[in-house]
């Protein structure tokens, strides 16, 4: 219960910052809702690790859906097994069952997320996809990514670390790569946005920049390479800059569990998803998945515990419309970040925070 004591305010705090009326507030409490997983489990084929990525993630989002059953939450939750094969899934549109649902999450590939959307469009029904960003091929005022595209995870990036460091100077390290050039180009367009003007682009080749770094004032280095072998090249730029910080690449970071012996203070990860060792919400949360069902939780299983309390709560709160009302509300769970804004037709997480691996441990730097 100390769990969920500890996200309980939420209701209230959505509830008082917005316009929601009490009465109706109370009636969207009682009403029972339908969510419908569509999800590759691959139950009907051979055994593989997206099967038990989506085990996971159902397994945590039930468990987080059965918690809230103490604070009133109704909801009737079905699963349904996309196997990632089109026959199954016109199948699964075709179940007359499947008009009955407030919310339908899955698939989670770009095909079947196509006609997946198409269905929720005709219904009128919220669809989220909820283990990556998916681009609609068509206009959709109903789509909630929990994953926003590459542009604005890096957008997002900058502002967040010219909120924690506005006096350091700002330099963003590339390499010949295409992919990292355009990375390069949206995170100094986002230092533009944000009044930085004094942001240098350099290259790295071999080890060495194309203009050295000599001042010895504070600095930040975007690093838009995805290679992970140069991060000790760019740990030798900052290692006399103890106020200097690296943001790493967003694909540079791996399981949360695998940074024993490592120790990285000047770098920061730019991360939505990740479960903190030491946390005691996590390590709670680990104890309980473990009670039920025998085996460690891996990320899917939190990432589907902290987008059910989520989708709980916004539901109680705001009942069917919970999305536009909850767009700029900020909910810290015990690994995601979740502050959904509307970007064009779409809703996205944009809930970045920063990580740095230290004595072993990751640890959050941003508040």
């Amino acid at each position: 219960m100390g769990m969920i004591k500890y996200i309980y305010h939420i209701v209230f705090i959505l509830l008082f910052a917005s316009n929601a009326s009490p009465l109706l507030a109370q009636k969207n409490h009682q009403k029972e809702y339908r969510i419908d997983l569509v999800l590759p489990f691959k139950s009907g084929g051979n055994h593989s690790a997206v099967g038990e990525a989506m085990l996971d993630y159902y397994q945590g989002f039930l468990m987080g859906a059965q918690q809230l059953e103490a604070e009133g939450f109704k909801a009737k939750i079905r699963v349904f097994d996309s196997e990632k094969d089109s026959a199954a899934l016109e199948n699964i549109i075709s179940n007359d069952e499947l008009n009955q649902a407030s919310i339908i999450i899955g698939p989670v590939y770009q095909g079947p997320m196509e006609k997946m959307a198409a269905y929720c469009h005709n219904k009128s029904m919220y669809l989220v996809s909820p283990l990556k960003y998916y681009k609609p091929t068509a206009t959709n005022q109903n789509i909630v990514n929990f994953f926003a595209p590459d542009s604005i995870r890096l957008k997002a990036t900058a502002e967040k670390a010219f909120k924690l460091f506005p006096k350091h100077r700002y330099f963003i390290i590339t390499d010949a790569n295409s992919k990292s050039k355009a990375d390069a180009l949206l995170v100094k367009l986002a230092c533009k946005n944000l009044g930085i003007t004094n942001v240098k682009t350099l290259t790295l080749a071999n080890g060495r920049l194309s203009s050295p770094i000599t001042r010895p004032d504070s600095i930040i280095i975007f690093n838009t390479i995805e290679n992970t072998a140069v991060k000790a090249d760019l740990e030798k730029i900052i290692k006399n800059k103890k106020r200097s910080w690296i943001i790493a690449h967003q694909d540079w970071h791996g399981n949360y569990k695998t940074v024993v012996n490592k120790d990285e203070p000047n770098i920061l990860y730019p991360e939505v998803t990740i479960a903190t060792p030491g946390d005691t919400l996590s390590e709670a949360f680990e104890d309980l998945y473990y009670e039920s069902y025998y085996s460690e939780p891996s990320k899917y299983a939190y990432i589907g515990y902290d987008q059910a309390t989520f989708l709980g709560y916004g539901l109680m709160a705001f009942g069917d419309s919970f999305v536009q009302q909850t767009l700029n509300m900020d909910y810290r769970g015990f690994i995601s970040h979740i502050l959904l804004r509307q970007h064009g037709n779409q809703f996205l997480n944009y809930g970045i925070h920063f990580i740095r691996i230290s004595d072993g441990l990751r640890e959050e730097v941003e508040p």
